[in-house]
């Protein structure tokens, strides 16, 4: 008795480096062994014309053992050993094209802007971004994004790297000086419906600033724009202060600089509209301060 081979298994040998007909021949002769090259063709739905051709080619991978008989017969090598030789070479190739592209030299064009929209790309940039660092890192990192740099971050610190990361949630961090924001993040989700801007700038050149939530794309922007990186940098910066200096004023204070005129010109409110605020663990609304004036 045997099993129809699902189409998945048959396309992943193909990516594998088997043809088409190797991998129904193959995955036949897994089924039953031996047989002979008719039965194999049979089994395996591969043309007459065509079986005894892929079977050679079977055994020039080591796949198959043919024995010498008449007829010949052919039996499977258990796939196991098929799949460590496989994985064996890849891994090696992997090794050789990481090394030899690394000595590559790194020809970037200064100031480019490149954009991401994939939340795996874009996870690959962060955690690229951070490898990358060697004396500075600035980020600003949620905590639904936390898991997913979060190795990459305390590594950074553990090799000296001046690593600083204001956390828009709960999470902690060992290694990296961390400020928690996460009054900030509680205003800046409410008043974003959900979208959420995460930063990370290595030495002060290379920046990642991306946007995620679940009501819009997950989407970034990578550069190595001195000024937009500068920028980049600020954004966590003033953030943090923002936060410190709020903690530090208290409530009475911070709310007459959000009463006075210059801050109700800066966000933009008529003269006859209140101030909606409420400060402590903080709302503010679309219309009041930037994130971490909450």
């Amino acid at each position: 008795m045997t099993t129809q081979i699902p189409d998945d298994l048959i396309a992943a040998l193909i990516r594998l480096g088997f043809s088409q007909y190797e991998a129904q021949a193959y995955c036949a002769l897994l089924q039953r062994s031996p047989m002979n090259g008719h039965e194999v063709g049979k089994l395996s739905h591969v043309p007459p014309s065509k079986i005894y051709e892929t079977l050679q080619r079977l055994d020039a991978k080591g796949a198959i053992l043919a024995h010498r008989s008449e007829p010949v017969r052919y039996a499977a090598v258990p796939y196991v050993e098929v799949l460590a030789r496989i994985r064996a070479r890849f891994e090696g190739d992997l090794n050789l094209i990481d090394k030899g592209l690394s000595s590559l030299p790194a020809a970037r064009e200064p100031g480019l802007v490149w954009s991401l929209r994939d939340q795996t790309a874009i996870v690959t940039a962060f955690n690229s971004t951070i490898e990358s660092a060697k004396t500075s890192l600035f980020a600003a990192v949620w905590d639904e994004e936390m898991p997913l740099v979060r190795n990459a971050l305390e590594a950074a610190a553990n090799r000296g790297v001046d690593v600083h990361v204001a956390i828009y949630g709960m999470a902690t961090l060992a290694g990296p000086r961390c400020y928690d924001l996460r009054e900030c993040g509680e205003s800046a989700r409410r008043r974003l419906g959900g979208r959420r801007l995460s930063v990370v700038v290595a030495d002060e050149q290379d920046a990642i600033t991306a946007e995620f939530g679940a009501l819009s794309i997950d989407e970034a922007v990578i550069t190595n724009n001195s000024v937009i990186s500068l920028l980049a940098i600020e954004y966590v910066k003033a953030d943090v202060m923002g936060r410190l200096l709020i903690n530090s004023m208290g409530k009475v204070a911070f709310e007459k600089v959000l009463a006075g005129e210059e801050m109700r010109a800066l966000l933009g409110l008529l003269p006859q509209t209140p101030l909606p605020m409420s400060v402590g663990s903080t709302t503010l609304t679309a219309t009041t301060l930037r994130r971490h004036q909450s």
